[in-house]
């Protein structure tokens, strides 16, 4: 009998990495996509806050893109979309995914709600600046890191790729890839996988 998952997803946001690993996993998966489940009480049962992504895996509730991507990974080991619990590349995996949402994805967010997100009256334009500098800085390292390979864990597709990939991509967007060419060409790569889901535009 198979896995029984039902996503909950609104479009390209980070939802979008969830249900890339779900097709990338070759999992079955119910969507359920309604901007109007913002919020509400039928969301909230499984994600506290009511937003999206969030996931039912087997009727149990699991919310934040990254802890998602993680637990689909886990459970097709044969697909190697993750390495094993315990490893050191399972190490990586945490550590790359912990950067890229804290030194770099809370820029992007920030960029977000202070450009569209929030009523104009609560935006402060003054955080534009220090978001730029604040992703470079991190979008600098993870350059680095992708030097001498084309993928962040033992130089193979995974999805840390995923994860991390929305981060930067979210970042080209927004224009802060322009010095990093080891950056640009990982997102190209990304685009050319099948079941690519970030967002092109």
């Amino acid at each position: 009998m198979g896995i029984d998952i039902t996503l909950y997803e609104l479009g390209p946001s980070r939802s979008a990495r969830a249900r890339w690993a779900l097709l990338e996993a070759g999992l079955d998966f119910k969507s359920i996509e309604d901007r109007k489940l913002l919020g509400s009480d039928e969301l909230k049962k499984v994600h506290p806050l009511g937003k999206f992504p969030a996931i039912l895996i087997d009727g149990k509730p699991l919310f934040e893109s990254a802890a998602i991507c993680t637990k689909i990974a886990d459970l097709v080991p044969e697909k190697d979309l993750i390495a094993k619990p315990g490893t050191w590349d399972r190490a990586l995996h945490d550590q790359w995914v912990c950067f890229a949402l804290t030194e770099m994805e809370a820029y992007t967010w920030s960029n977000a709600l202070n450009t569209f997100v929030l009523p104009e009256e609560k935006r402060v334009p003054a955080m534009l600046q220090q978001n730029a500098d604040g992703y470079t800085r991190g979008a600098a390292a993870l350059n680095a890191a992708l030097g001498d390979s084309d993928y962040l864990i033992g130089n193979l597709f995974s999805v840390t790729d995923i994860i991390v990939g929305y981060t930067v991509n979210w970042g080209r967007r927004q224009g802060y890839l322009d010095n990093f060419s080891n950056l640009q060409r990982y997102v190209e790569r990304l685009f050319t996988r099948p079941h690519c889901a970030l967002n092109p535009d």
